[in-house]
């Protein structure tokens, strides 16, 4: 790294401005100069540096952290594990890293997302978006620095799998507004950082909010000419596709993200990408079923290998929705249970979605009463968390079960509800029409 990059580094990561810096011995022009890597120090301007952010002459020229430190070699085998899917041996390895001790603060910083990371691998959802947030919070948001935007779009995704929809918007747009000001809202991280805010609009019902965002994601990536980051914005902009009932374009948009992840940069991206467009098969005229299950197993094969149970829920979650569209109930309860069995307390939002789908299962094999409690749980859940459409989706299922036991009374409330989730009924009067959701 180059001199001047780890003394802005070292600063921002003790907090301090220039002029702290700078102190009495040098000027505030001087210390911006030296972290344009304008001007090279002398060895005594090394070492007032160093004095004044209480750190090694090493640390700043480059010699402390040379890849072979102890730390340093810690976190490239804990970044191994992480790659190939061992999210537990890579959080071990993160912490021996953080034991071992380091100076050079961008280490650190890589160091603490990884195991973040690694939380999220595991499930940990909570603790991953504590770590997460930690390190967004000690770190300034650089775009000089990738570590920090893998913090700020780790942090906003965990709280999108949390269910903390609001949250997940308002992190990701603080996030981006700051990489906009500092002129580096065309990167390939940031740009996967808005698909994940648009998403979150998504579930929430707001579709022209997202589409609008998505929007502007790909104007970014044909900028960026990042094949990742296009992938991000072209998955997201499938969904809404067929959220508006078109198939053949959600297959279209969602085979042209598929490239874009077949490198196997990112197997989490690409086998969940393949659960997605296992959904728009189920959905063409007439459904490829046969496909969309091919296209489900190849998916678990791969997230089977990834270990991270919320996208092998999600997958499983699907499987169940197909295998009962195929008639076979007894393998959509399996895969349905199976999905609940992968999920931690903390994945709401899924955790919801699987519930949704093991009630249809229990339905469709005439345990009326369990569907019934089942659906009522999952869409109090979905609305509880904002996801208004999944709710929404949630409720009118239920209804038809209860309309088809011959319970009305109870199909009426279903529906009442599943139009209050979109905004459509006033949620106290129960009958005033509201203006729809945009889109």
């Amino acid at each position: 790294m180059a001199f001047g990059d780890q003394l802005r580094a070292l600063r921002q990561a003790r907090k301090m401005t220039q002029a702290e810096l700078a102190g009495d011995a040098l000027s505030v022009s001087y210390i911006s100069l030296l972290e344009a890597n304008r001007r090279q120090p002398t060895r005594e301007t090394v070492a007032i540096l160093a004095r004044a952010l209480g750190c090694p002459p090493a640390v700043l020229d480059g010699r402390a952290e040379d890849g072979t430190g102890p730390a340093a070699l810690a976190a490239r085998h804990a970044d191994l594990h992480l790659e190939v899917g061992r999210p537990t041996a890579a959080r071990e390895g993160y912490q021996q890293a953080l034991a071992a001790g380091t100076e050079d603060p961008l280490l650190r910083m890589r160091v603490m997302v990884g195991l973040a990371k690694s939380l999220q691998g595991e499930g940990k959802l909570t603790e991953a978006v504590e770590m997460f947030e930690s390190c967004v919070r000690s770190g300034l948001l650089d775009p000089a620095h990738s570590v920090s935007l893998s913090a700020a779009q780790g942090w906003c995704r965990c709280l999108y799998e949390l269910g903390e929809l609001y949250r997940a918007i308002e992190v990701g747009t603080r996030a981006l507004e700051k990489l906009e000001a500092l002129g580096a809202e065309d990167s390939e991280k940031s740009i996967q950082l808005l698909a994940t805010v648009a998403a979150a609009w998504f579930e929430l019902g707001e579709l022209r909010q997202a589409e609008n965002l998505l929007n502007e994601g790909m104007q970014r990536s044909t900028r960026v000419k990042s094949p990742l980051a296009r992938g991000a914005i072209v998955w997201n902009a499938s969904i809404v596709a067929a959220e508006r009932g078109r198939y053949l374009e959600a297959l279209e948009l969602a085979d042209e993200a598929l490239l874009a992840y077949r490198q196997g940069i990112d197997p989490r991206a690409y086998g969940m990408l393949l659960t997605t467009r296992a959904q728009f098969l189920q959905h063409t005229d007439p459904p490829r079923l046969a496909e969309a299950l091919a296209t489900l197993n190849e998916a678990m094969a791969v997230l089977s290998d990834v270990a991270d149970t919320v996208y092998q829920a999600a997958t499983a979650n699907e499987l169940s929705r197909l295998h009962l569209s195929m008639g076979d109930t007894d393998a959509a309860i399996a895969a349905a249970e199976q999905a609940r069995e992968l999920l931690t307390p903390t994945a709401r939002l899924e955790y919801a979605r699987t519930t949704v789908a093991l009630a249809a299962a229990a339905n469709a094999r005439g345990d009326i009463e369990r569907s019934t409690e089942l659906f009522t749980e999952a869409a109090t859940a979905l609305a509880a968390l904002g996801a208004s459409r999944a709710a929404a989706r949630a409720w009118v299922e239920l209804a038809t079960t209860l309309a088809d036991r011959g319970d009305l009374a109870g199909a009426v409330s279903a529906f009442t509800q599943g139009a209050q989730s979109l905004n459509l009924l006033d949620r106290r009067a129960g009958q005033q029409p509201k203006a729809p959701l945009s889109g």
